[in-house]
């Protein structure tokens, strides 16, 4: 499959233009309800894994301080040779501290900051211009399988997904507590992402397909037959720097109908308990709720549920916690305040992060093309 075609209102990667910040507000909540039912027995089956799934936190690394827009270094940018195929984090200073922002790309041109480019609908400078529905469709469509489809790849480039998104809303940096941008948190939008896989990371692949069989078992016994639908990547298409990856679109299974997302988590930790068990453990995401559950509002988890249901535009996520000896339905609806709350920080990331990361790369490439 070939790249995403280039028309005037998308690219594979989103493009820089100059930035304009905004502030972060408030903190996270607490969660919906849920059901749950033992879970049926199936062979593992290897599915496609999502870098940076939010099993886990990388702690904040400094990469560089911002500065105010606008503001040039003095003498020649660094020469440096970019391309598609580059990775790589921030460049460090010679004295290895941090090094000040100005502007990159990452695999992709900045575009023109003309007149005509500022005056594009008033959507804010540094932003990409929105999609279309009928193009965000497309780009589902195209990037099916995931990880092991080149084209989902592309699209993931230079965005904010849902798996990162819990760690840099709760950055120091995105709630203007510090002006120093977390290196590992940058370099997995820009396309840094380790390829490392853990033991978690490795069960979670492996179970996946297996608790998908047991969620449609348990709906069925509920006489609320659903089919669990294969998707690619969602890219928000007024945001279209956000972008989400779910484990599954759930149907009806009468007449096909979406009707929620689906997100699996296959704890490694909690592997041999029940769901109740795991709750005992106060970083677990479930709660017990009377005979029920509900996500945690504080966890990360939430977080990401709430990125794909803005990126899908579907208002209810079925979340699914399978171990061996249990599966748990939590049902999460979409939450406007917390995303209200959450949106700006994400939105100041990308602004004052990834786009001056991005335009430094491009302007040093340009640099080192015409010497």
């Amino acid at each position: 499959m070939g790249r995403p075609r280039k028309t005037s209102d998308s690219a594979a990667s989103p493009r820089p233009a100059a930035t304009a910040p905004k502030a972060g507000p408030g903190t996270p909540r607490s969660s919906a309800t849920s059901r749950t039912a033992p879970a049926t027995g199936a062979n593992p089956t290897a599915t496609a894994p999502k870098s940076g799934s939010g099993r886990g936190s990388a702690p904040e690394k400094a990469a560089y301080s911002t500065k105010p827009r606008g503001a040039r270094e003095s003498g020649q940018p660094r020469s440096a040779t970019a391309s598609d195929g580059q990775r790589g984090g921030p460049r460090k200073s010679d004295g290895g501290g941090a090094v000040k922002s100005s502007t990159a790309s990452g695999g992709v041109k900045p575009s023109a900051t003309s007149g005509a480019a500022s005056k594009t609908q008033g959507r804010a400078r540094g932003l990409p211009a929105p999609l279309s529905p009928e193009k965000v469709a497309e780009v589902e469509r195209e990037t099916r399988g995931q990880w092991r489809n080149p084209e989902w790849h592309k699209w993931r480039e230079n965005r904010i997904t849902a798996s990162i998104a819990p760690k840099i809303s709760n950055s120091k940096f995105a709630n203007g507590r510090t002006a120093e941008v977390p290196q590992s948190y940058l370099n997995e939008v820009v396309g840094s992402r380790s390829g490392v896989q853990t033991p978690a990371m490795n069960w979670g692949v492996r179970n996946e397909k297996k608790a998908v069989q047991a969620y449609e078992a348990l709906k069925s016994t509920a006489k609320k037959p659903v089919k669990v639908k294969d998707c690619g990547i969602f890219v928000d298409k007024d945001k279209p720097w956000l972008a989400a990856s779910p484990d599954g679109i759930v149907q009806d299974a009468n007449t096909g109908k979406d009707l929620r997302l689906l997100e699996v988590k296959c704890p490694y930790k909690h592997r041999n308990k029940t769901v109740d068990e795991a709750c005992r453990d106060q970083t677990f995401c479930l709660e017990n709720e009377g005979s029920s559950y509900s996500l945690k509002k504080t966890h990360p988890y939430y977080t990401q549920v709430q990125c794909q249901m803005k990126a899908s535009g579907l208002k209810k996520t079925d979340f699914v916690v399978h171990t061996n000896k249990q599966t748990a339905i939590t049902p999460v609806d979409f939450d406007p305040v917390f995303w209200k709350q959450t949106a700006p920080k994400l939105e100041k990331f990308y602004t004052d992060a990834v786009v001056p990361y991005l335009e430094e790369k491009s302007s040093s490439a340009v640099w080192a093309s015409e010497e």
